[in-house]
C-alpha cells in the first residue's frame, strides 16, 4: 500500500473520530473560536488606544524641544519677563541639518499673554510660529474643527486656537480676541481657525500665532525660545544627548521624558493585553488537551486494532494531530470573524470621555497583522494540545488492550 493511500486512510480515520463525537468536536472548536476572538478583540482595542493617544500626543508634539534656559539676565533683554532668548541658533541649525534621523525641525517663540474675549478672560502662552516651517512638524489640516490651518495665518493679527481654548474664551472662527503681553502690549486678534488634537491637556493651552508679529510686538527682531525637532524614527532620541553635549547654553528634552507617565502606561497596558490574550489561548488549549485526552481514552480499543493491522506510532499521531488541526483551524477562522463584527461594533459605539479627551467612539485597530496572529496562535495552541493525547495514544499496547476485552 502506498504511503499517498495510508494518509488517506488516516485523514479519513481522523475524520470518522471527529464525527463520532459530534458534541465534543463542537465545544472544542468553540473554545478555541473563544481564545482567539479575545485575542483579536483585546489586541485590537488596547493597541487602538494606545495608536490613538500616540497619535494625538506624540505626533502632534515634537519628538525634540531645545529650549533657552532661564536665566536672571533676561529681563534685562527688553523683551518681556519671562522670556528667555535661544542663544546660538545658527550654530542648533547647522547641527541639526546634519542629523540623519530629523525629519524637520522648526523655530518657535514662546510667550506668557493673557488673552480676553467679551465673555472671558484667560492667562496661557502665545506659540509664535513659521507656518511654513510648522506644516512640515504638525498635520493641522486634519485636526481643524473650523476655518483655516496654517494658511490662515497670512494676516498678522490672525490666531489659531485649540477647540478647548476656544471653549473657555467662548470663541469661534471670525471672532475677536484681544492679547496682553507681559510687556504691557497689546493687540486685537481675530480667530481664523480651531482645531483639536483630541486630547484636553493640549487643545486647552495650544496656540499658533505669525512669530514676527509676535516677535515685534516684544521688541525682538531675532528672538527664539524654542527649536522644536521631529525625528524620522522616533524611538531613537539618542540625537539628545549629542545636542547637549555641544548646546549647552539650551535645555534638550525629548519627548519620553515630557510623556513619562503615557509611556509607562502604554507599556503596562502592551504586557497586561498581551499576557491576558495569550493566557485565553492557553484555557483554549488546555479544553483542547482535555477533549482530546477523552478521545483518546475511548478509542483505546480501536487504536489496538489499528496497530494490529500494521499503523505505526506515526500513524496514531498523524491522525490525532488532524483532529486538533482541523478544531483548530475551524475556530480560529470563525474566531478571526467574530472579532472583526465585535471589533466594528465597538468601534461605532458612542464614547463619552466629558472633556478630557476628545474622540466620538472607541478607538479599535483593524491591522491585519492581528487576525493573522490570533490564527496562528489559535492552531499553533491545538497542536500543541493535540501533540500529548497523540503521543500517549502512540504508546497503546494492543496485547494489553486485546486481553482485557
Amino acid at each position: 500500500m502506498s504511503k499517498q493511500v495510508i494518509n488517506t486512510t488516516n485523514i479519513f480515520i481522523a475524520f470518522q473520530y471527529l464525527l463520532a463525537r459530534k458534541k465534543q468536536s463542537f465545544l472544542a472548536t468553540i473554545g478555541v473560536m473563544l481564545g482567539v476572538t479575545t485575542f483579536i478583540v483585546m489586541i485590537n482595542f488596547m493597541t487602538g488606544v494606545n495608536d490613538f493617544l500616540d497619535d494625538a500626543v506624540f505626533n502632534g508634539s515634537p519628538d525634540i524641544i531645545i529650549s533657552a534656559k532661564q536665566n536672571k539676565s533676561s529681563s534685562k533683554q527688553g523683551f518681556g519677563v519671562g522670556i528667555n532668548s535661544l542663544e546660538r541658533v545658527e550654530k542648533i541649525d547647522h547641527l541639526l541639518s546634519k542629523e540623519e534621523n530629523i525629519q524637520s525641525f522648526a523655530h518657535q517663540i514662546i510667550s506668557p499673554a493673557i488673552l480676553v474675549s467679551e465673555n472671558a478672560q484667560l492667562p496661557g502662552s502665545i506659540n509664535g510660529i513659521l507656518p511654513s516651517s510648522e506644516k512640515r512638524m504638525v498635520d493641522l489640516e486634519r485636526r481643524l474643527i473650523e476655518g483655516k490651518g496654517f494658511d490662515g495665518l497670512v494676516e498678522e493679527n490672525a490666531i489659531l486656537l485649540g477647540i478647548s481654548l476656544a471653549k473657555k474664551l467662548q470663541v469661534s472662527t471670525g471672532d475677536q480676541l484681544k492679547m496682553i503681553l507681559p510687556n504691557g502690549k497689546n493687540m486685537r486678534l481675530k480667530v481664523a481657525g480651531i482645531f483639536s488634537f483630541g486630547i484636553t491637556t493640549i487643545d486647552n493651552v495650544r496656540t499658533y500665532f505669525p512669530a514676527q508679529t509676535l516677535q515685534n510686538l516684544l521688541g525682538q527682531h531675532d528672538v527664539i525660545t524654542h527649536v522644536h525637532i521631529k525625528l524620522k524614527d522616533r524611538d531613537d532620541v539618542g540625537l539628545k544627548t549629542e545636542l547637549s553635549q555641544q548646546i549647552e547654553t539650551a535645555t534638550i528634552e525629548d519627548w519620553k521624558d515630557a510623556n513619562k507617565t503615557i509611556v509607562i502606561g502604554n507599556k503596562v497596558r502592551d504586557i497586561l493585553t498581551w499576557s491576558v490574550s495569550f493566557a485565553l489561548l492557553l484555557v483554549a488549549g488546555f479544553g483542547m488537551y482535555n477533549i482530546l485526552n477523552i478521545t483518546v481514552i475511548h478509542k483505546r480499543k480501536d487504536i489496538a486494532v489499528l496497530k494490529t493491522i500494521g499503523y505505526s506510532a506515526a500513524d496514531i499521531i498523524f491522525i490525532f494531530l488532524v483532529q486538533s488541526v482541523i478544531i483548530g483551524l475551524l475556530g480560529a477562522l470563525f474566531g478571526a470573524g467574530l472579532s472583526y463584527v465585535i471589533s466594528y461594533f465597538i468601534s461605532t459605539t458612542p464614547l463619552d470621555t466629558s472633556d478630557f479627551i476628545i474622540v466620538d467612539t472607541y478607538p479599535i485597530n483593524f491591522k491585519l497583522m492581528y487576525y493573522a496572529l490570533g490564527i496562528a496562535f489559535g492552531i499553533l495552541t491545538t497542536i500543541l494540545a493535540g501533540y500529548f493525547p497523540s503521543k500517549k495514544a502512540s504508546r497503546v499496547d494492543p496485547v494489553t488492550i486485546i486481553r482485557g476485552i
